[in-house]
């Protein structure tokens, strides 16, 4: 543990993502040092150690929409290794490599009588225990995915490598079926499609509804494109019975209308526990998509001393984004510090 059980700090920040990673580096170059950065995962851009595929490269951008940097923290465009290289040489440039913790689950924020944001977070082992920090300022910084949900009927042992909640696994050339219809599901469904080294992957869209109604409208759009178009299968309006070994060892799916399919790979992204959860928790007001309503300029929540940045308040998944949101976060605790 790095800090005192119940110590107070200026600034917590949820999410060793790029906005959490960048949070920390600006609020150690605008002079505040009492600062803790919580993740749940063993490192900092776990998404990307996990959804970017060796050399995959590391874009500022997000669906050609330009992005420049605003703030202090930016970085060279480069594969995914590179990326991760450079985050970490400026997280030990900044001095602030100490003030990660992680495997440590958010439970709860709640804020006191006193003003003071009260978090309570677990270890991911049981034997660590508990713990309690308090804040005067708290920056969320999560991404929209959080434990993957999982499907009622059983996954028989011998497919279990089959079925899986990412796309970390799927090889060039498998039959996939995404399962799903939120955004999540819409994204791994359209991006693997667009992924330039899977080019014969066989993709499958499988959700229970026949229309695509939980989706944001960038990616209803994609998905409906490629629906149309014949380059991702559709099996909506379908759901999965249930799932066993076909006679050449792949996933044999058989679904609700009777119907079965073989597929080598089954990927699942059926929600979880989103960062709503937290933010209604905290008091934070939400509005469509279940984004925050939060200040355009500092990015603080109708709670004080809240804010909310990165894939939390936006579906434009760019990093650079996030490092500016960061930054305008920031800079908004520190004037209030002062």
């Amino acid at each position: 543990m790095i800090h005192e059980n119940g110590k107070i700090v200026d600034i917590a920040i949820i999410g060793a993502g790029p906005g959490g990673m960048a949070s920390a580096i600006e609020a150690k170059l605008a002079g505040i040092e009492n600062i803790i950065v919580i993740d749940k995962a063993p490192h900092h851009n776990d998404m990307i150690h996990k959804f970017y595929k060796k050399g995959k490269r590391v874009d500022k951008d997000w669906m050609g929409i330009k992005f420049e940097f605003t703030g202090n923290v930016s970085f060279e465009e480069c594969s995914k290794e590179e990326y991760i290289e450079q985050m970490e040489v400026k997280l030990q440039a900044a001095g602030v490599l100490d003030k990660f913790e992680y495997n440590h689950d958010i439970i709860r924020v709640t804020k006191n009588e006193e003003g003071l944001f009260e978090m309570i977070f677990g270890h991911d082992d049981i034997a660590e225990g508990i713990e309690t920090i308090r804040a005067r300022n708290v920056i969320l910084s999560v991404g929209r995915m959080g434990k993957p949900n999982r499907p009622k009927y059983k996954f028989p042992k011998e497919i279990k490598p089959m079925l899986n909640f990412n796309l970390s696994k799927v090889q060039n050339g498998e039959r996939v079926m995404i399962v799903g219809g939120g955004d999540t599901a819409g994204e791994y469904a359209y991006g693997l499609v667009e992924l330039e080294d899977m080019p014969d992957c066989v993709v499958t869209l499988n959700y229970r509804k026949a229309e695509i109604t939980r989706m944001n409208p960038i990616n209803t759009e994609m998905c409906s494109k490629y629906l149309d178009n014949g380059k991702l299968i559709n099996k909506m309006g379908v759901d999965v019975e249930s799932l066993e070994q076909s006679e050449s060892g792949k996933i044999q799916v058989n679904f609700t209308d009777g119907t079965s399919a073989e597929y080598d790979r089954a990927v699942y992204a059926l929600g979880g526990t989103t960062p709503k959860d937290l933010l209604v928790n905290s008091g934070v007001k939400t509005g469509e998509w279940d984004v925050p309503v939060y200040d355009e300029n500092t990015f603080e929540t109708n709670v004080e001393g809240l804010y909310t940045i990165g894939d939390v308040v936006t579906d434009q998944g760019s990093i650079a984004l996030a490092f500016n949101h960061a930054s305008d976060a920031v800079k908004s605790i520190a004037s209030k510090l002062k």
